[in-house]
């Protein structure tokens, strides 16, 4: 018999503006409530509900809640992450997954019809689909990340100061985001980083594997997903293959950044970029030496230090539609 249980980060944006509807459907069934709070507890509790056997976890939050909702269930078990089901609820800042992935109409006459099929062992009504997750590993520390999108460089560093520094009082979401991209972009050298550098500026990166003409030293930034497309209308992968990862890689100095953003957004010719070094392709696995920022889905997973980076994806996962 599955079992269902409810996730809530009553700090995300929308959640803390609206309020939450699992914690309405909560006072309404018993149906376990995690509230994302502190770490270390958080990944405690989501042990206990997989060792008393739940197996469907409702989510809502934004990215951040996602990648620490994945990430624990995964370090606690590894083995059997594929047999869990997830349903994402929008509700931060940031709402990627949730935007490629979640449930569809998420008003609490849908959750509650969701969590009685869980809970009678039937199908849940609707679509379900099922897709994978990227798995981060670091030399630097023996705990994995599981999330979808993994940026380095300039771009980890950029969007970290757009959270940070550029996001008014009650300015989120993706209209924020744009506004504040399309500021960095036309002027990318007034903006200066914490330590009083240029946000934008070059990091040093080599691809182990796979076999790729890219070369070794100063990078702008990477992007590496198991999503074809992004927020914003952006599609910046266009590598030929099979493999589940999609990764892009931009050179120092990013030539053309502008144009390249353009035909991202546009899906216009995005080949023709490789003229100027900017690669992309789809494998496997990746393996990488990344010397600078690393961040997933929002969250940075280091600064400034040197780390060797290994990326994989978990078994396809069902995703309740």
């Amino acid at each position: 018999m599955s079992k269902a249980a409810l996730i809530v980060n009553a700090r995300s944006h929308e959640v803390s503006r609206k309020g939450s509807r699992l914690e309405d459907v909560a006072r309404r069934r018993e149906v376990p409530l995690v509230r994302f709070d502190a770490l270390a507890a958080f990944e405690a509790q989501i042990a206990d509900l997989l060792e008393t056997g739940h197996d469907t976890f409702l989510i809502e939050g934004g990215d951040g809640t996602v990648l620490a909702t994945l990430t624990a269930c995964y370090n606690h078990a590894p083995r059997s992450f594929h047999a869990l089901r997830f349903a994402l609820l929008p509700g931060g800042s940031t709402n990627l997954a949730h935007e490629k992935l979640g449930l569809k109409h998420p008003d609490i006459e849908r959750i509650e019809a969701l969590i009685t099929a869980v809970e009678s062992g039937e199908t849940p009504a609707g679509k379900v689909v099922t897709h994978p997750a990227l798995v981060v590993e670091r030399d630097t520390t023996d705990r994995s990340q599981v999330g979808f999108l993994l940026s380095s460089g300039s771009l980890a560093r950029g969007m970290d100061h757009v959270q940070n520094h550029m996001f008014g009082e009650g300015s989120r979401g993706t209209p924020a985001i744009l506004k504040s991209f399309l500021r960095l972009a036309a002027r990318p050298r007034h903006y200066l980083a914490a330590d009083g550098k240029p946000l934008l500026r070059p990091e040093h990166f080599k691809l182990e594997a796979p076999a790729a003409p890219i070369k070794t030293g100063a990078h702008a930034f990477s992007l590496a997903s198991t999503l074809d497309s992004l927020s914003l209308g952006l599609s910046p992968f266009w590598g030929e293959g099979s493999g589940p990862i999609h990764f892009t890689y931009a050179p120092w100095p990013p030539e053309k950044l502008r144009r390249a953003i353009l035909r991202s957004a546009t899906h216009s010719n995005p080949q023709a970029l490789e003229s100027s070094g900017y690669r992309s392709l789809n494998t496997e696995a990746l393996s990488m030496i990344v010397d600078g920022p690393l961040m997933l889905d929002g969250e940075l997973l280091q600064l400034d230090q040197t780390s060797s980076v290994r990326i994989r994806t978990t078994e396809k996962v069902a995703w309740l539609r």
